[in-house]
């Protein structure tokens, strides 16, 4: 299975796609495969992760589509925190 990112050249820090997967913090990158399947992201042993097995912390702008379209980031924004506008 061929691991890369979607562009060419060495990949700095800033630009790598690092999640937490269980309790560890783990720098993944798209699996290749044809443009029509969804992407998916790998771990550095080549192991397909889905997304509800990831908590992406830090992705670069560029990979933002394809991380949407792969299920790993969600379309919608959800507040995690509970909130009520009400008087008491």
């Amino acid at each position: 299975m061929a691991l890369m990112d979607a562009r060419p050249g060495p990949v700095s820090v800033d630009e790598a796609i690092y999640a937490l997967v269980g309790h560890t913090i783990q720098r993944l990158a798209f699996s290749g495969s044809n443009d029509s399947a969804p992407p998916r992201l790998v771990d550095a042993d080549g192991a397909r992760l889905n997304p509800w097995e990831v908590e992406l912390l830090h992705w670069p702008p560029w990979a933002e589509a394809e991380l949407r379209r792969g299920g790993y980031l969600s379309s919608q924004w959800s507040d995690q925190e509970l909130w009520c506008n009400c008087t008491d």
